[in-house]
C-alpha cells in the first residue's frame, strides 16, 4: 500500500495509509472498531475499488490483476466464512475441484476435524444451510481447512477467531504460524494476544496509521498500541478472576 486513501461520498475511512506485508511473515492491522482494517482487506479483495494512491502485489500494480487472479492467489477467511448446505466433501472441493479424499482428510486432521466427521458419515457428512448443525468453532475449522487446501500464495484472515472455543482458537492460531513459513499472510484482529508472535504490526486509527513495529517495540511507545494492550489484559484477568 503506498499512500492510499479511501472512501464514501464525504466520509474518509482510510488516509493515506503505507505499508507492506511481505511473503514468508505475518503482518498485523489491529486498531479500534472502525479504524478501517477490514476495509483494507476488502481493497485486497477487490470488493472495493476506487481508492486513489497506489496497491502493489510485487513490482505489479494492483489495478493491472483481474479479480480471477486475486482469488487465485489470496484467500480471505474471516469470522463469518459461508459454510453451504451440502456435504463435508461438496464444501472442500470448492477450494479445489479435482482434490483427492486423501488431501479433504489431510486439511480436516490439520484442523482437528478429522475424528468428528469420520464419527458420522466421513466426507459424506450432510450439513445443514448455514453450517447450522455445526459449532462455532467447528464452521470456522472448515473454512480454514477448505482455505488450506486452496493453497494461495497470500491469506488474509479477517477476526477469524473471534468469538469461538479456546480449542479452536488455538488450532487456527497454530495453522496460522505454520503458513506463514511460506506463505504472505495478513491477520486482522481486535484481540491483541493473537498478534504478539507477529513479524510486524499496524496499528490504525480513524483511518490513519499511527504506529508500526513488533509486539516489544510498540509497547515501549506508550501509545495506542500499549494502552490497547493494558486494557484488554485487564479485561482477561477481571474474567480469569
Amino acid at each position: 500500500f503506498k499512500d492510499v486513501h479511501f472512501g464514501y461520498d464525504d466520509y474518509s475511512v482510510i488516509n493515506g495509509v503505507s505499508f507492506t506485508a511481505k511473503q514468508g511473515e505475518i503482518t498485523a492491522l489491529i486498531g479500534p472498531s472502525g479504524s478501517g482494517k477490514s476495509t483494507m482487506a476488502s481493497l485486497l479483495m477487490k470488493r472495493s475499488k476506487n481508492y486513489s494512491g497506489k496497491i502493489f502485489i510485487g513490482e505489479v500494480d494492483f489495478n493491472e490483476i483481474s479479480e480471477k487472479s486475486v482469488m487465485e492467489n489470496i484467500t480471505y477467511i474471516s469470522h463469518s466464512s459461508y459454510i453451504f448446505k451440502g456435504t463435508v466433501r461438496d464444501n472442500l472441493l470448492m477450494a479445489k475441484a479435482d482434490a483427492k479424499d486423501e488431501e479433504l482428510w489431510d486439511v480436516l486432521k490439520k484442523t482437528n476435524l478429522a475424528d468428528f466427521f469420520k464419527a458420522d458419515n466421513g466426507l459424506d457428512f450432510e450439513i445443514k444451510e448455514a453450517g447450522v448443525n455445526l459449532s462455532g468453532g467447528q464452521k470456522q475449522r472448515l473454512s480454514l481447512a477448505r482455505g488450506l487446501l486452496h493453497d494461495s500464495r497470500f491469506y488474509i484472515f479477517d477476526e477469524s477467531t473471534s468469538n469461538i472455543d479456546v480449542e479452536s482458537e488455538e488450532i487456527i492460531l497454530g495453522q496460522i504460524k505454520k503458513l506463514a513459513k511460506t506463505k504472505g499472510i495478513l491477520m486482522i484482529s481486535h484481540r491483541l494476544a493473537n498478534v504478539v508472535s507477529s513479524d510486524k504490526i499496524f496499528v490504525l486509527e480513524k483511518g490513519h496509521l499511527k504506529e508500526e513495529g513488533t509486539h516489544e517495540e510498540l509497547l515501549t511507545m506508550h501509545g495506542t498500541y500499549s494502552m490497547l494492550w493494558q486494557t484488554q489484559q485487564s479485561l482477561e484477568n477481571m474474567r480469569g478472576v
